[in-house]
């Protein structure tokens, strides 16, 4: 009798305990989603960050944090230069602002606020990631961060510079061209074109680039005579100007952009020979009435030319007997 009475007991007690776990659960469950619902129904969102992708060194860059806090209060918002946090707002503080030292970072105070801080004079090493954390406030405390890469450009001191071997080129020359300009960070980008069309690198095309930082870039352009290019301008010579237009684009990101061009102008003569004139194997010029003015040294005058130093050695040998 006490066992059957135990044995429903210990049933109850399970099922009770089972009862229990699955009102908790549930309760553990509700609390999840109402949570969820008031944080976006009332928290921080849509976190947007705003960073130049690249910048002049020397110039102002200006980072901007915008987000949505609705019906929250906002907590904190902390920028961040790779891990080094630089930059913090804090609304609630006596001193809302505070600046953290970071190597080249200088922070303009009268242009930064709760959605932007402006670096003044930036410089090579501020090239990187920046953060910007957003925090709001209790009970919630969310937080949410993005991040963005910018690059600061330094331009070359010097304008671009084109070389080219020859002025005029035949339909069987092969022509060589050179671009170069000053050390930039990051290196210089250069691109030919002829007639506003790019030359793209073939075997009868060669076009090479050095770009190393801290050096100038350098890019040299070869065409051999029979490359597709060259060949199609010399065919349209008759319809055309015998002349294209040489240009090398060089190029920093978005920041930096010079054309330099050069004149080439196509010749179709035959290859230059050497006049039998200048090397004296004719005679000079003819007479109006189209005879040779060389007519003088014909055979028989020749012949009488030799006469005269037969009769003057004989003259000679005359005198010498009297003697």
């Amino acid at each position: 009798m006490c066992t059957g009475s135990l044995k429903r007991a210990c049933h109850a007690l399970w099922q009770a305990l089972r009862t229990t776990h699955a009102i908790f659960h549930m309760l553990a469950l509700s609390c999840i989603i109402i949570s969820d619902l008031l944080q976006s129904a009332h928290g921080l969102k849509d976190l947007k960050i705003f960073v130049p992708d690249a910048v002049i060194m020397g110039n102002a860059a200006t980072l901007s944090c915008q987000y949505d806090l609705e019906k929250a209060q906002l907590y904190s918002v902390r920028w961040y230069f790779g891990q080094e946090e630089f930059y913090r707002y804090v609304p609630r503080e006596a001193k809302p602002v505070l600046v953290f030292n970071v190597a080249g970072i200088n922070v303009d105070m009268a242009n930064s606020d709760a959605t932007s801080v402006t670096l003044k004079g930036v410089t090579r090493d501020l090239t990187g990631s920046y953060q910007c954390e957003v925090s709001e406030d209790a009970p919630l405390f969310h937080t949410d961060i993005r991040s963005a890469h910018m690059q600061v450009v330094e331009l070359p001191k010097d304008e671009p510079v084109m070389k080219v071997e020859k002025k005029v080129i035949g339909v069987n020359d092969n022509f060589h061209a050179a671009c170069s300009v000053g050390p930039s960070y990051p290196p210089a980008n250069i691109t030919w074109y002829i007639n506003g069309r790019k030359i793209y690198k073939t075997p009868m095309q060669r076009i090479t680039l050095d770009a190393f930082e801290g050096s100038p870039t350098y890019s040299s352009l070869d065409i051999a005579p029979h490359s597709q290019v060259l060949q199609g301008f010399f065919q349209a010579i008759p319809k055309y100007l015998p002349n294209i237009l040489l240009s090398c684009e060089v190029s920093i990101l978005q920041m930096f952009h010079k054309n330099v061009q050069q004149r080439i102008a196509l010749s179709m003569a035959p290859p230059t020979t050497v006049s039998p004139n200048l090397l004296g194997l004719e005679g000079s010029k003819r007479y109006a009435n189209g005879d040779p003015d060389n007519s003088a040294l014909t055979g028989a005058a020749q012949c009488s030319s030799s006469a005269v130093g037969v009769l003057l050695l004989a003259v000679a040998t005359l005198t010498v007997a009297q003697l």
